[in-house]
């Protein structure tokens, strides 16, 4: 086994690393291990997953070429493009093509007070949208329904948890005390 370079002024910092499989290369890492890693990173590459999402649908290159109203030759560039050479515009038409919904967040980063409070406004938007669709077809609002009866009832669950949670945490801060009843001996007949 090599041994591996701890401290930065081991590598050779004249060589031009261009691809992490360089870099722990130089570094010595184990080749099963840097296989996995590099197999790692492939899992998280953006056109390795639109390849997979194509090829769950069934569809050639050229198929959805056709569909997205563009040359074979751009999806395959597009398929086998690093992360950042995609284009967003480019990845979200490649995902409806396919009938996937993209969604982008940014975001401040948050606490999970916040994240749990950004959610519930999502929630409440969602449901408003979804009352929406219930014109006059008793089917749909007998569906509605039962949905807002189980995220009613969901919530309320997820209320009590929070309830519980911050009365536990209240005691550890402020421990309850017995109530006390405090009477007075006085003398109303004093002189």
């Amino acid at each position: 086994m090599k041994q591996l370079a701890t401290h930065p002024q081991e590598i050779n910092m004249d060589q031009r690393l261009s691809t992490i499989s360089d870099l722990m290369n130089e570094m010595g890492v184990e080749k099963e291990t840097a296989k996995q890693v590099t197999e790692n990173i492939k899992n998280y590459s953006i056109s390795q997953n639109l390849t997979i999402l194509r090829a769950r649908a069934n569809f050639s290159q050229s198929e959805m070429a056709k569909k997205m109203k563009t040359s074979q030759s751009f999806i395959s560039k597009l398929e086998s493009a690093s992360n950042d050479q995609i284009k967003v515009d480019d990845m979200c038409a490649f995902l409806a093509a396919l009938g996937y919904e993209t969604t982008i967040t940014i975001s401040k980063p948050q606490n999970i007070a916040q994240k749990i409070k950004a959610s519930y406004c999502q929630l409440v938007d969602l449901v408003k949208e979804l009352q929406k669709y219930a014109v006059n077809d008793e089917a749909i609002l007998e569906g509605i329904a039962g949905f807002e009866t189980e995220a009613a009832r969901n919530v309320l669950d997820l209320a009590s948890m929070l309830i519980e949670s911050s009365s536990a945490k209240l005691d550890k801060i402020h421990p309850r005390q017995e109530p006390r009843i405090i009477l007075q001996n006085e003398n109303v007949n004093r002189p």
